[in-house]
């Protein structure tokens, strides 16, 4: 029942999906929830998928692979997008680690965060074009890998730096307060072993390997420029490179074939 309810944390922490009672928002819980992000990955990505082929029945395929991606953005609520923007913002504006930390809480959208996105956005949409070349089956098959690696990648993140902010904030809870833990190896060991396993199904062995080295390399690098520029991670440095992984993924596919 701890895992189950684990498991609710992970879709309704990273998700508007409706869980109904089992929605789950309790700390316990979401710390748990960790290890089975690369399952909200496989709802988001299948969603994904779906949107095409619904969309491919009846539009073009540029119309097809946008209304998938908007499908995957309501799913989440933008969830992983804001945090790229917030990211981009930070780091672009900031000198300091404080600076930066303190451009990432501001609400207000710069030109690094409106043009780092609308870039992201623009390169995930002819990325999955180009796969659609090879087929409708081969859309789904990168969304589900691409989905479940951005996720799986917050794992190895949390698990080696630390979490810079402070679990609450003016006596209020940090959205990433739950997280502020590293986590252990036990449940990134988890979180890689469902992420093996769907990646696998969806590519095949040779193709989940020209996925994960991408995935890999810039989980790696986005750790190491999070570390150098404002000495750790926060919830929204996990969701960029949620984001950036997602697309390395697509990238990797493409050089693949």
């Amino acid at each position: 029942m701890n895992e189950l309810r684990a498991i609710a944390a992970a879709f309704t922490f990273m998700t508007r999906l409706p869980l109904g009672r089992l929605a789950s928002h309790h700390e316990i819980d979401l710390r748990r929830s960790a290890a089975y992000f690369p399952l909200v990955g496989i709802a988001v990505g299948g969603l994904g998928a779906a949107a095409y082929a619904i969309g491919y029945a009846i539009w073009p395929t540029s119309v097809s692979v946008l209304i998938s991606m908007m499908t995957t953005v309501l799913a989440t609520g933008a969830f992983h997008e804001d945090a790229l923007a917030d990211t981009l913002d930070g780091l672009g504006g900031g000198r300091t680690p404080e600076r930066v930390l303190e451009i990432m809480k501001d609400s207000r959208v710069g030109s690094y965060a409106l043009v780092g996105v609308l870039l992201a956005l623009a390169a995930k949409f002819a990325a999955l074009s180009a796969i659609a070349e090879a087929g409708t089956s081969q859309v789904a098959r990168a969304l589900i890998a691409a989905h479940v690696l951005g996720r799986w990648s917050s794992l190895p993140l949390m698990m080696r730096y630390s979490y810079v902010r402070p679990a609450t904030t003016n006596s209020r809870p940090s959205a990433g307060g739950p997280f502020s833990e590293k986590v252990t190896i036990g449940r990134t060991l988890i979180a890689t072993a469902i992420a093996s396993m769907a990646v696998i199904a969806a590519q095949g062995p040779a193709g989940a390997l020209r996925a994960a080295i991408p995935a890999t390399f810039v989980m790696i690098a986005t750790g190491m420029w999070f570390q150098r520029r404002i000495g750790g991670i926060t919830g929204d440095t996990l969701g960029a490179a949620n984001q950036l992984v997602e697309l390395s993924v697509y990238l990797g596919i493409i050089a693949g074939r």
